[in-house]
């Protein structure tokens, strides 16, 4: 993702069977995107629509659905939120620890299972402690094996990671974050966050410098936290490029949203697919007003 460039990023949040609490779906989606084919049909008409890229957890309907268009816009970029937290929890529930740790281990690539296993033998007493620290770095190589065919150039950590270290003050899983994108998958290290009002402030106090970062912001101050006008005048001095979130939570984006995010420096906005008359005449719009 450019710096300074406006872009118009896809969510798969609603493609996923999860709704937001903000906003009820004119769609009964969980029942309706129940196959690749069903996910990918959003994903070609988003991308005839403009949008730039599509920001996704590891969910195995959606990464096979998002193969499928590349071949037709190879242009579409992928960013990876990781790691799928939700997903693991679900998983385990529904086919037990062994149970999903097998069906995880199927859907990778021989060769890459080799290759963190051997990096994982290497950290066996780290693991054996439970060191947190060590668990998400392997946790970092599992997911983003699932995605190396589509050559993500920037990727997320999820906002409950984020979160949760971000309490914990935990300085050295973002620093180990930060390299691991950077020096091992050559990609943009990006922060997905509720708490935008307190990691920002952290991260100049820890002398720590992220490019992106994915958080709520919008006109009506939606999950903007500790307060939207603390985000808002975070914003004003920040350095890295923010990615608004939760732009269509409440009800679909119009002139007053973008001219909201433009007039506090954002160009690069999330939405989701709510229903098909809106949905492409939202990308254009997004599009125009962000980099116009």
């Amino acid at each position: 993702m450019s710096p300074s460039g406006a872009q118009v990023i896809l969510g798969t949040t609603n493609l996923s069977g999860s709704r937001l609490l903000g906003r009820k779906s004119a769609e009964d989606d969980a029942g309706r995107f129940r196959s690749a084919i069903e996910i990918g049909s959003v994903f070609n008409e988003a991308a005839v629509a403009g949008v730039d890229a599509v920001a996704t957890l590891n969910q195995l309907e959606i990464l096979t659905a998002l193969k499928k268009t590349r071949q037709v816009f190879p242009d579409l970029q992928v960013y990876p939120i990781i790691p799928n937290v939700i997903g693991y929890v679900r998983e385990a529930t529904d086919y037990g620890l062994v149970g999903a740790a097998r069906r995880r281990i199927g859907q990778m690539a021989l060769l890459d299972l080799f290759q963190i296993g051997v990096r994982s033998a290497l950290k066996a007493p780290r693991v054996l402690k439970r060191d947190f620290n060590t668990l998400m770095a392997i946790l970092f190589e599992v997911e983003l094996a699932s995605f190396k065919s589509l050559e993500p150039p920037s990727v997320f950590l999820h906002p409950q990671i984020t979160d949760l270290a971000l309490s914990l003050g935990n300085r050295a899983l973002f620093e180990l974050y930060f390299k691991t994108m950077r020096t091992r998958f050559g990609a943009e290290p990006g922060l997905a966050t509720n708490n935008l009002g307190w990691l920002l402030p952290k991260l100049q106090e820890w002398k720590l410098e992220t490019p992106l970062v994915l958080t709520p912001f919008n006109p009506d101050g939606f999950l903007m936290k500790p307060s939207q006008p603390a985000c808002e005048a975070l914003l004003r001095s920040a350095s890295c490029q923010v990615v608004a979130d939760k732009v269509d939570a409440t009800a679909n984006p119009n002139q007053r949203t973008w001219n909201y995010l433009r007039s506090y420096g954002v160009r690069s906005a999330l939405i989701e697919f709510w229903d098909d008359q809106s949905f492409g005449a939202t990308i254009k719009q997004a599009r125009k007003h962000l980099a116009g």
